[in-house]
């Protein structure tokens, strides 16, 4: 076999380095188009240029540590009663050095969870009235008739839980589940529409204008400009990917154009999406700031604090 030569060895070496300093080159270049077009929002007199979502096996510290501007989590570490966070444990996961970051408290109002303080084992032989059929894609989630007075009292009290405990506001889920009931109840969108607004009614006497109503999903309401008027920013899920699949492109162009009119009344949009290829990763925070909207790729069940590196948190 032939010597490799000094020379050879100094070709091999320029080529490697041209080749390490174009794959970076290149990154670079995909990371500042994004970074110089982030979006930013003002919310509770905070700047937020970024955020997180957090529902199961919450680890306090991380999320204390996490540079992220807003964070949604659960109002538990594991979602049951006796791990509810108390205020002294929101005030140190908010606490990031000189800077405290928002924290947003996940509830769901469309639909009733088997593994909450409030469901009752007797339920499962004789459910209450506004308890509905078990949730198909979710075991222990229950389709629950929103509008009736049992369990609307279930989610005020819940909302004391959380008022309590000083979060900075509150993150409406299963907001869409007016559409389960729209052929039996043709008012349900409108059902719902005076339900999110009884609960930010609610929520701000208590804690101020300053707490924050977040919704999510069920854009088509944004039409509605009482809807629209109650919220301070909505948070929708699968827009542009429907986990490394495209997603639908009519829905998404519906979606768009109503998640604009948030922005018109500078308002904050949050897209959470669950890619895992770094590729779909990359388009899916690209869409996202092209349209004015924060991102947040992560994975569904919602038990991770995730960074990317073409949009890292600051």
């Amino acid at each position: 076999m032939e010597k490799i030569t000094l020379k050879t060895v100094k070709i091999i070496l320029l080529i490697t380095v041209i080749i390490i300093g174009t794959s970076l080159g290149a990154l670079l270049s995909l990371y500042f188009l994004i970074a110089f077009k982030r979006p930013n929002f003002e919310l509770a007199d905070e700047k937020i240029d970024d955020f997180a979502y957090w529902l199961d096996d919450i680890d306090k510290k991380q999320i204390k540590d996490s540079k992220y501007d807003l964070i949604i989590v659960d109002y538990s570490a594991d979602g049951s009663e006796d791990e509810e966070f108390s205020e002294d444990d929101v005030d140190y996961m908010k606490s990031s050095g000189d800077k405290k970051k928002l924290l947003i408290s996940y509830i769901s109002i469309g639909e009733a969870e088997d593994y909450r303080y409030y469901w009752e084992d007797s339920w499962d032989s004789v459910s209450p009235a506004w308890l509905d059929e078990e949730n198909p894609d979710w075991d222990g989630n229950y389709k629950v008739k929103y509008w009736m007075q049992g369990w609307q009292d279930i989610v005020y009290d819940y909302l004391d839980h959380i008022l309590d405990a000083e979060f900075d506001g509150i993150y409406m889920d299963l907001i869409d589940a007016y559409e389960h009931y729209e052929d039996d109840f043709p008012t349900s969108d409108w059902l719902m529409i005076d339900f999110v607004e009884n609960i930010s009614d609610y929520v701000k006497a208590d804690q101020g204008k300053d707490f924050l109503v977040f919704v999510q999903n069920g854009d088509n309401l944004l039409k509605n400009s009482t809807y629209l008027d109650n919220i301070d920013g909505i948070g929708r899920e699968d827009l542009f990917y429907d986990d490394d699949d495209i997603a639908d492109e009519d829905d998404r162009k519906d979606s768009i154009k109503n998640l604009k009119k948030v922005l018109k009344e500078e308002k904050a949009v949050l897209i959470i999406d669950y890619p895992t290829n770094w590729i779909n990763i990359y388009e899916f925070y690209r869409n996202c700031v092209d349209n004015g909207f924060l991102g947040y790729a992560t994975n569904r069940d919602l038990d991770a604090l995730h960074e990317h590196w073409c949009f890292s948190a600051t």
